[in-house]
């Protein structure tokens, strides 16, 4: 699927082989230790238009940074023409998830969802349509999620007081909502962080390792 497979700790961007000229485009975090058995963290990116490998900045600034501990392999492919609603996003996004798991060994009972912003509505898209088996999600500086979601996938949506784009209070009252229904879903918030400073989040995205490890290990 991919012209390389590289192997070597670090970020690396990998294009798609298509000899008809639409490559996909994946930026992969491999871990310092054996990939084998790992697991496996997708990563969404947010808005814009995407130039190159625009989604290597969030594992860079955000997602590699808060969860280096964790030891994962982490993607982030490139929506291409859409957000990750789109067929063809979502496709793309787990065809990558699914050739980088066979590849590496990761662990398909550990597959995590990330998103943030326009990848946070893709989580919960993601979600809402059961595309995948994710043994936990985050969605980060998103809106408030649909009230008709359903989903057994526990997730946190994580959120910032300071966000001038997506309000805390509409996010906080949908999630109150759905908890309350019995959906696995909770709230974390972090202070004074604007919806565009996305390495503000990093603090708040690490202070979910031991709820990330609990849903790993079960």
């Amino acid at each position: 699927m991919f012209e390389q497979w590289p192997d070597q700790p670090g970020v690396h961007d990998l294009r798609e082989s298509d000899p008809a000229g639409a490559a996909g485009l994946v930026s992969v975090s491999l871990p310092v230790t054996a990939t084998a058995g790992v697991p496996l963290v997708l990563v969404l990116h947010y808005g814009g238009e995407p130039q190159g490998f625009y989604g290597r900045a969030l594992l860079e600034m955000l997602v590699g940074p808060a969860w280096a501990a964790l030891g994962a392999v982490m993607i982030a492919p490139v929506a291409a023409g859409g957000d990750w609603t789109t067929g063809r996003n979502r496709a793309f996004a787990l065809a990558a998830m699914e050739a980088f798991e066979h590849h590496y060994h990761t662990d398909p009972a550990q597959r995590v969802l990330v998103g943030y912003s326009m990848g946070a509505i893709g989580v919960w898209h993601f979600l809402g349509e059961s595309v995948a088996e994710f043994s936990a999600a985050i969605a980060i500086a998103g809106p408030a999620p649909e009230l008709d979601l359903a989903t057994t996938v526990p997730v946190t949506a994580l959120n910032s007081d300071g966000d001038r784009l997506f309000p805390l209070a509409s996010t906080a009252s949908a999630v109150a909502d759905l908890a309350g229904r019995g959906l696995p879903i909770r709230l974390s918030t972090i202070e004074g962080v604007d919806h565009f400073s996305v390495a503000g989040f990093r603090a708040g995205l690490e202070s979910l390792m031991p709820w990330l490890r609990e849903h790993l290990s079960g």
